[in-house]
């Protein structure tokens, strides 16, 4: 028992769940040859088989679910034990600034943000509107803890802040089931000559929408801007009204309405959703928050891969 670690005990959980080597390994930021390793090493710890492994892929062997049913007790405890740690040490209110942009409708900050909570019950979240380049300047202020962004002209250097690439994103046109072009596997982007489009306002992301704009030119056609939200809610609401399509990243459609649908949109630059932070960052609230929402992102990653693939 000296001998197993933590850490093969996570990736087996881990590996547990997905029952896929590579989405397994993603989730626990190693590499897949790592991860094999340590389950390898964990077998042999155990002394008894815990997985089968063929060409049809991984299952768990009767003694792996044993383990499985064990260790999410295990795991459970450990967190009543941490947060007890916590209450007992805490001298004041736990407390998490984030920025963002609430248009961009981040899937991974929900989930993350409610597992933090459970770490720390009574943890205080506040939210402030800003862009990457915002909040860059107010990390290094302390005004916020973390920020999300999408950086599309160069962000400004700062030595004391450091960001980290977390989604890579399409971009997609959201339409009502019944509409001419949900016919199609993926879209170009002179399908959107003929379209009213809902699009996020200039303020939302300054760089952004003008790279929209200038792309749309040099494909031959003004765009037609019917509505500029702030709020991707409110643009699938115009979208089931029938005001117009909405355009957008990938990953704000994550959630959509029955009545509606999107299509990936050839032509327009990759979306990228970096996470800033402070280089220094020494806070276990923040660097759990940190970790909560890398492990959140991954899981989105690959659900959007999965889902753009079934769209080609």
């Amino acid at each position: 028992m000296r001998a197993i670690e933590l850490r093969q005990l996570r990736y087996f959980a881990i590996l547990a769940k997905e029952l896929h080597f590579g989405r397994a390994a993603e989730l626990a930021f190693v590499t897949q040859p790592a991860l094999s390793q340590q389950v390898a090493k964990l077998e042999e710890l155990v002394g008894v088989q815990l997985f089968d492994r063929d060409r049809r892929g991984v299952a768990l062997t009767p003694s792996g679910e044993a383990l499985r049913d064990g260790i999410e007790k295990v795991f459970e405890q450990i967190e009543r034990a941490l947060k007890a740690a916590r209450k007992a040490g805490e001298h004041g209110e736990f407390k998490l600034s984030v920025g963002l942009v609430e248009y961009t409708n981040l899937p991974f900050v929900p989930p993350a943000l409610i597992r933090l909570q459970a770490l720390y019950p009574d943890v205080t979240i506040a939210r402030h509107e800003m862009n990457a380049a915002q909040q860059v300047a107010a990390l290094a202020l302390n005004q916020i803890d973390v920020g999300f962004g999408v950086p599309i002209a160069p962000m400004p250097s700062n030595a004391s802040v450091r960001g980290k690439l977390l989604l890579e994103s399409g971009w997609a046109l959201l339409m009502r089931r019944e509409h001419r072009l949900a016919g199609l596997a993926r879209l170009q982007l002179d399908d959107l000559a003929a379209e009213r489009l809902i699009v996020p306002a200039r303020a939302v992301n300054g760089p952004l929408y003008d790279s929209v704009v200038a792309h749309c030119h040099r494909a031959g056609f003004r765009p037609n801007f019917v509505y500029e939200t702030m709020q991707s809610q409110v643009g699938m609401t115009l979208v089931e009204q029938g005001l117009g399509v909405m355009l957008g990243a990938t990953y704000v459609f994550a959630s959509i309405p029955e009545s509606l649908t999107w299509r990936p949109i050839e032509g327009f630059d990759e979306l990228t959703v970096h996470m800033f932070t402070r280089s220094d960052e020494r806070s276990t609230l923040i660097l759990d928050f940190i970790e909560l929402a890398l492990e959140e992102a991954r899981r989105v990653q690959a659900h959007n891969a999965q889902h753009v693939s079934g769209k080609k």
